[in-house]
């Protein structure tokens, strides 16, 4: 049992001071100090014992929605009395019975009981009335009611007219804005009517927001702007990652302004958005880019980014064989040196193929034959965009649009369950529900004009292997800039990659181990082995391959040869519908692709 609210003996009645006030702005005028002089002097003057150490205060606090009550010190203070840790005959002092309830009438009344009713006298100090615990004379209990009722009509009216005043405040938007307080790139007219733009702060804001759609996340972004030397906007002597985060989070870089009300000492929105409120200076497909980039992170992880992001495939690359990540191996400079892909399994020891594949051969052989990737477009890193790139940033920034109000349209599902008007609910529906079938449509729309433009798109040997020279030779910043959206285009494109390092031969332990089972002849057992191994090596099936899957449902598998990365022995594409076509060196196609593309 907890023990009693109190540390002294017991010679004379305890007396509780509590204090209420709605705003800590009141604690700078005269309130408190009033409230607890009041206090001291009705101890003294009736020989109560007043007790200073247990603090009775809500500040901030609302008492027209009970809040003082429910979750308040208030609540603590009843609680406790009926725990028996406050002794009954006990006082609580209070200034008046607004300090206590605003309440509706009968919730103020119920209040009341509850305190009297448990062993404690009540007084209001600004008229000096005492309630005795249970002993509550009818005229004082009729004048408490008026007191409580006027109370209650006071804090209604004061709302009402709270909420009114800030209607008329957005009704009036276009005469004059609702509030100084603005986004660090803006700041208000003089006459209180606008907001001017920033322009170098904005181009700053609009940056952000581009890294952070090329697959760039917080840290990175933090880190390139003090590198750089951008200096931080206000009195920050340099960026920090959670301010970052503030601007790639706010809608107010379209142009929305969400009004807010404290609650329980707590900022919450209040109200719908109003949109065109402040200038917009990120147009929504990038901001809607953005928040899609940043969902990835959040559900892939970002990986470790060197300088120039070395690895590509990171989250993306699978072991062929076990299903497990292909780890990113460097070994450093020298004979032996070099970075390589290896299965993580093996690395730890594990029963898989420990055979690694070396990082360049692979990413030149992977960007030689997965032609989906815009890469002349995003290492140019060029002002005008090709339009594969530009229909791409448009289905992303939809399909992103398409999540957003599918969460709009379940929380509004909710409100069904808090007694809200079936009218409203049923508007907003229908609301989203015409949202998202336009998105539908566009989404639909963007896909076959990419369809049709990647049908047409072609570049020649010669300029592809150049550009893969550039992007495997160029370092510095604008390395990890091109890198960085390279890796962010290859997770919206690509949805499986496995690598066979060593072809189909790690499948021969698996007929191996089925001669065992059925205890075949040794000498029989070896000749067939030796048939097997020799067919598979003519037939290629020995030779590293990777097999990649696409967004779209394409799938890819291409055969390489062991000597040469640039070099293919056969590679086969199959349709989303599994209708297979490829090209091959003379290998028998079926025995090579005869297993499902993915794996």
């Amino acid at each position: 049992m907890n023990p009693p609210i109190w540390r002294f003996p017991l010679t004379k009645p305890l007396a509780y001071s509590y204090v209420r006030m709605s705003t800590d702005i009141q604690l700078k005028g005269d309130s408190l100090r009033r409230q607890s002089e009041r206090s001291k002097k009705y101890a003294e003057d009736h020989n109560l014992q007043l007790v200073e150490d247990f603090r009775l205060e809500d500040i901030g606090v609302s008492a027209f929605k009970g809040d003082n009550v429910s979750s308040g010190a208030l609540g603590k203070f009843l609680d406790a009395v009926k725990a028996g840790r406050i002794p009954k005959g006990s006082y609580l002092l209070v200034e008046s019975f607004d300090r206590l309830s605003r309440q509706k009438l009968n919730a103020s009344v119920a209040l009341f009981f509850d305190i009297t009713s448990n062993g404690i006298n009540l007084v209001t100090l600004s008229d000096n009335q005492l309630y005795k615990a249970g002993e509550a004379e009818f005229a004082q209990l009729i004048m408490s009611i008026v007191v409580m009722a006027r109370a209650n009509e006071e804090s209604e009216i004061k709302s009402q007219r709270l909420s009114a005043a800030w209607g008329a405040k957005r009704r009036a938007i276009g005469d004059k804005k609702l509030t100084g307080l603005c986004p660090a790139w803006l700041e208000l007219s003089d006459d209180r009517k606008s907001f001017r733009v920033i322009d170098d702060r904005a181009q700053i804001v609009r940056r952000i927001f581009e890294d952070s759609a090329s697959g760039q996340g917080s840290f990175v972004i933090t880190r390139r702007l003090n590198d750089v030397g951008i200096p931080a906007f206000g009195r920050s002597n340099g960026w920090v990652q959670s301010y970052v985060t503030k601007i790639l989070q706010t809608r107010a870089v379209l142009g929305e302004f969400q009004p807010h009300t404290k609650q329980n000492g707590k900022r919450i929105p209040f109200g719908d958005p109003i949109p065109g409120y402040y200038p917009q200076i990120v147009d929504e497909e990038l901001f809607l880019r953005a928040q899609f980039a940043r969902g990835k992170r959040r559900i892939e992880g970002g990986g470790r980014k060197g300088e120039a992001l070395r690895n590509l495939f990171t989250h993306l690359a699978k072991c062929g064989y076990c299903g497990a990540p292909m780890h990113f191996l460097n070994k450093g400079f020298g004979p032996g040196g070099g970075t390589y892909l290896k299965c993580s399994q093996a690395l730890r020891g594990l029963d898989c193929v420990s055979t690694p594949w070396r990082y360049q051969d692979f990413e030149r052989s992977f960007f030689l034959y997965v032609k989906e990737i815009d890469l002349g477009e995003i290492l140019a890193a060029s002002a005008t965009k090709s339009e594969a790139i530009a229909l791409d940033d448009r289905l992303t920034s939809l399909k992103e649009k398409r999540h957003q109000l599918e969460v709009q349209r379940e929380r509004t599902y909710a409100l069904i369950n808090q007694a809200i008007s079936i009218d409203f609910v049923s508007a907003k529906l229908r609301e989203c529900e015409n949202d998202l079938a336009g998105v539908d449509v566009q989404i639909t729309d963007v896909e076959l004009q990419l369809s049709e433009f990647r049908e047409q798109q072609s570049i020649s040997p010669d300029e592809l292997h150049r550009l893969i020279d550039q992007l495997q030779e160029t370092e510095g910043p604008d390395a990890f800039a091109q890198r960085t959206m390279l890796a962010g285009r290859l997770r919206d494109i690509v949805s499986d990659l496995r690598l066979d390092i060593e072809g189909t031969k790690p499948r021969l332990k698996k007929a191996e181990a089925l001669f065992d089972q059925a205890r075949t002849d040794p000498t029989e057992r070896q000749r067939i082995l030796e048939v097997i191994q020799r067919t598979n090596i003519e037939a290629n099936r020995y030779n590293r391959s990777f097999t990649v899957v696409l967004a779209d449902g394409i799938s890819r598998k291409i055969v390489l040869n062991n000597d040469d990365p640039t070099d293919f022995i056969a590679e086969v594409t199959v349709d989303a519908v599994g209708n297979p076509a490829g090209t091959d060196r003379g290998s028998d196609l079926q025995t090579l692709f005869g297993l499902n593309p993915a794996h």
